[in-house]
């Protein structure tokens, strides 16, 4: 770690050197020093039992596409000034992963993942991190140094000067993801804004979804109209979708919902008879709310929350399993912002016992 931040240093003070000159080599140097920093935080995130020592997260050390998409996840733990300010006045129930972040979570940890392994559906749709992964930020690097050729051995681009707008953004990309893992150096990381929320999602990610039942709570939006078994027609509803991504059927699944509004429970309650859920299969799941709950929820001057707690069964008798959402919607942005809390506990001789470890995933609240 602390070569890699030296090595990083060096090739930063060099891009500083040069960046009057808007030299093309500036956006160069500057970009691999980035990846040397990644390479740090990458073998802190190992240190750190976040991410494991294999082969592929070896291999992702010396791959640069990968080391890019790890600079995105470090350019938002290490903000600008304006975006520190911005960020911790949000208070706490605002606090969620932005998707070009999450989406650079996913793209990482699917390459690093064993053959077969399930990741955590969809697949990653933000422009900034697929373009990363699809090697333009890479492409930018090698046209800063190279002169690129056609087939037919044309000049299709050769290094030019920058504008002075695209080195000071690289040099100040650069000096946050320095200032980030400077204290690698000395062996250890130090405090960290919303840290644990890189954490709780990575851990989620790369947690082996394989052997056992895996359920998903998910997409939670308003619906139209729907009437309830009863008979009773409620003009507004909120849906969420409960996926099975692993390869075992759910058993047993049972639980129960509630709607907070202004953090008061809102009736009626919502409870979930025994039910199954097969490998690979998604049910939905309706529930109803009034014209006033709605009209509340969706103001800015309000607070609507959806709480939803299931416990579910596979196979094995000696293992139960519980998932957990919290959603809150956003006027603003129209859309539900999600917590996911994935748990399993021991079930021996009728005693329980909370398994060991408890996973989290943060749905971003741009949907």
């Amino acid at each position: 770690m602390s070569a890699c931040v030296e090595n990083g240093q060096r090739l930063h003070q060099d891009a500083e050197w040069l960046g009057s000159d808007r030299s093309a080599t500036v956006v160069a140097l500057c970009i691999l020093a980035q990846e040397e920093f990644a390479k740090a935080f990458l073998l802190h995130l190992v240190c750190e039992g976040i991410i494991p020592w294999t082969a592929k997260v070896r291999e992702s050390l010396r791959n640069h596409k990968y080391k890019q998409l790890v600079g995105l996840i470090m350019e938002w733990l290490s903000p600008s000034d304006d975006e520190f300010s911005a960020r911790i006045t949000t208070g706490p129930r605002e606090a969620t992963l932005p998707a070009h972040v999450a989406d650079a979570m996913k793209l990482y940890v699917e390459k690093v993942l064993p053959q077969g392994h399930i990741s955590c559906p969809p697949a990653a749709s933000d422009p900034m991190a697929r373009s990363v992964a699809g090697g333009d930020r890479d492409k930018t690097k090698q046209d800063a140094l190279y002169v690129r050729l056609s087939e037919d051995g044309d000049v299709i681009s050769v290094p030019s000067q920058v504008t002075i707008e695209m080195v000071e953004a690289e040099l100040d990309r650069t000096k946050r993801l320095s200032d980030l893992v400077r204290p690698l150096r000395e062996g250890t990381l130090g405090p960290v804004l919303d840290y644990h929320l890189l954490v709780e999602t990575m851990s989620f990610l790369l947690l082996d979804k394989r052997n056992r039942p895996f359920l998903i709570l998910k997409e939670s939006e308003f619906g139209g109209p729907v009437t309830s078994p009863t008979g009773t027609t409620w003009l507004h509803s909120i849906t969420v979708l409960i996926e099975n991504i692993s390869e075992e059927q759910a058993t047993r699944v049972s639980g129960h919902a509630t709607v907070f509004l202004d953090k008061e429970v809102v009736r009626p309650f919502f409870s979930f008879d025994q039910f199954a859920v097969d490998p690979h299969a998604t049910n939905r799941c309706t529930f109803f709310v009034s014209e006033e709950t709605y009209a509340c929820g969706t103001s800015p001057s309000h607070q609507l929350d959806l709480s939803i707690n299931l416990e579910y069964h596979g196979i094995l008798s000696d293992r139960k399993y519980h998932a957990r959402m919290w959603s809150t919607y956003d006027p603003s942005a129209g859309t539900f912002g999600e917590t996911f809390t994935d748990s399993q506990e021991s079930v021996i001789g009728g005693s329980q016992s909370l398994g060991e470890s408890e996973t989290r995933w943060r749905r971003p609240t741009t949907g």
